[in-house]
């Protein structure tokens, strides 16, 4: 699922028309996976001669066959790289031959329901950003690694947490998301927006800033202290007094804002400062911004870019402002008084930011990283598979540097470590948090077991009932919750987003890219999953702690959970999938890789 080393050499049509058929197979798009049928060679129009199996898929105006190879990760089929074969309905003997994702989409076209087609045209033109962009950070990571090579360099020469946290993220940057097909594309940035404001390209700018009338303005926590005056961004320190500064992302600035703001009531009382303040450098997350003066400090600001989907708008509700520090509080105080999640992971401090009403586009939220020093490392579980100039993966140096160079024991550890803290979360507490591969990180301290830092985290599952019984005390936490869909009521969801994220993003597609480096074998990988799967189970059943929910669907089901991201993201509308949520649109066809004799 992910790219190897010899990334440069890739063809981005090419790559991106894998990722896409097997995409479409994994998400069962119009019944790719559950309604085709598998048929020998023999049986394809044309006599393509191989591979053996094909999926004969029947569409509204024809017959697709895919020719595949037999998989276990994620779905049953996986496509074998031969040409596809078109057989339009109606026309006996007419084939031909598909072998690009315009073409494979061209062929999804003739679905008649909803807005599909509209949103297959809308799609196609994401996949050819995403080809774009992938042209150009090839290029530009190529260049980088040679620069890095020709000096000499290593992540180690980077004397500060907060350097080195950014060399982590633009390495992670490099690596596609492992399942949505187009993640490269960064709808809405052209390229020269792309140079300028993307993690890939490691740059630097300033924030642009509006004056907004300062009772239209909600202020949380506390702003840091290298926050501009009215003075520094070219108005009348005056202003201060009834006024209140709001940072803007230069993209949104010099795009959209504009017309936004002509759409709100109090578009024409907020000002536009002249001039910039407060230089920045992209995080992994491109709209999340380190602040140079404060590298401690992140501040997370609407950007008109869409990833992950044509639906994925990269808003600041207020709602996740609030939420963010609820669920942030919560956990904390469950860390702090669990005997066994104490001193496994923390969070970041997200109590502080800015909204004005409840408008998405202004607004911010301002995450401080506390605590930490120069002497420990925290990499983004999405940089673990990441290449470095060296040609090691980031898994391998953090085992080089914090367990003597053996990579199974660092990867045993930090297996054991996220089973222990999202199972515990789970089955005792009711929660399954949305920690990503981008919002959960590796924090490591010589001479020190490693631990988890999350950020971001409000968007979780949590059970009221269950989290009630064992703390009365947080009662009041989630009643302050807004996003009523946090709030559940059975299992389904918890074991829903611990599969999708935890097991599948986090650990199993880290042991799959460690396989397919030549690190260890799949099987060797995945017996150390199940081995500490069971054993994190064993142990919560000695305490009395009902494992069956967690049992059934990881270790007994013949089929897992899969999101479906490509569906709910951008193929389809929510009416037709009726998801709540597109980040949380799910089915049931992955082959269980935990169940015995898998």
């Amino acid at each position: 699922m992910t790219r190897n080393t010899a990334l440069s050499s890739t063809d981005p049509g090419q790559y991106l028309t894998r990722r896409l058929v097997d995409a479409l197979i994994r998400e069962d798009v119009a019944g790719c996976q559950s309604d085709s049928q598998a048929v020998g060679v023999d049986g394809v129009p044309g006599s393509p001669g191989t591979p053996a199996t094909w999926l004969r898929w029947t569409l509204a105006q024809g017959i697709l066959w895919l020719p595949v190879h037999p998989a276990t990760f994620m779905q049953r089929w996986q496509w074998s790289g031969d040409a596809l074969i078109w057989q339009p309905a109606g026309q006996v003997g007419s084939v031909s031959e598909v072998n690009h994702y315009e073409q494979v989409l061209a062929c999804l076209t003739a679905e008649e329901h909803d807005d599909s087609g509209e949103q297959l045209e809308i799609y196609a033109d994401e996949c050819r950003t995403a080809e774009a962009h992938d042209t150009l950070c090839l290029a530009e990571r190529s260049r980088w690694f040679d620069d890095i090579r020709h000096q000499g360099q290593s992540w180690k020469d980077f004397p500060r947490l907060s350097e080195r946290m950014l060399h982590f993220d633009r390495l992670a940057a490099f690596l596609d998301h492992p399942f949505y097909p187009s993640a490269r594309a960064k709808s809405g940035f052209d390229k020269a927006a792309l140079v300028a404001y993307a993690p890939e390209f490691a740059p630097r700018f300033q924030l642009r800033w509006l004056a907004v009338p300062g009772s239209e303005v909600t202020s949380m926590g506390e702003l840091p202290g290298c926050w501009p005056d009215f003075s520094e961004v070219g108005l009348d320190n005056r202003l201060a007094d009834s006024y209140q500064l709001l940072p803007v992302h230069p993209h949104l600035w010099d795009t959209a804002l504009s017309e936004y703001l002509s759409t709100t009531d109090i578009g024409a009382r907020v000002i536009r400062a002249p001039a910039p303040a407060l230089w920045v450098q992209p995080t992994l997350s491109v709209r999340t911004l380190q602040l140079e003066a404060a590298p401690e400090v992140h501040v997370k600001v609407p950007l008109t870019i869409r990833t992950l989907g044509n639906r994925n708008i990269r808003t600041v509700k207020p709602s996740t402002l609030y939420d963010g520090h609820t669920v942030q509080k919560i956990l904390q105080e469950i860390a702090g008084k669990d005997p066994v999640l104490k001193g496994t992971f923390s969070v970041t401090d997200e109590s502080s930011g800015l909204h004005v009403g409840d408008l998405p586009w202004l607004g911010c939220i301002v995450r401080r990283f506390c605590g930490f020093s120069d002497q420990q490392q925290i990499v983004p579980v999405a940089s673990l598979l990441a290449d470095s100039p060296d040609g090691r993966c980031v898994a391998q140096m953090m085992a080089d540097e914090f367990n003597r160079g053996d990579l199974t024991e660092w990867v045993r550890q930090y297996v054991a470590l996220t089973l222990t803290v999202h199972l515990r979360l789970w089955l005792v507490y009711g929660i399954a948090l949305e920690s990503n591969q981008q919002n959960s990180m590796v924090l490591l301290t010589p001479g020190r077991p490693p631990q988890l830092l999350f950020k971001d985290n409000d968007a979780p599952r949590l059970r009221p009932d269950r989290l009630r019984g064992q703390m009365p005390s947080i009662e009041s936490k989630v009643a302050q919750l807004r996003d009523q869909r946090i709030l559940v009521k059975d299992e389904t969801p918890l074991a829903q987003m611990f599969t999708t994220i935890t097991l599948q993003l986090n650990l199993a597609v880290i042991l799959e890219g460690l396989s397919a480096r030549g690190l260890g074998s799949r099987a060797h990988w995945y017996r150390v999953l199940r081995e500490e799967v069971i054993s994190v189970l064993d142990q919560l059943d000695d305490l009395g702690v009902n494992t069956q929910p967690a049992r059934k669907v990881l270790l007994e089901d013949r089929q897992l959970y899969t999101k479906y991201l490509l569906r709910a993201g951008s193929l389809e509308s929510k009416s037709r999938t009726g998801a709540a949520d597109i980040n949380k649109f799910y089915g049931k066809l992955a082959p269980n890789f935990l169940r015995n004799g898998s």
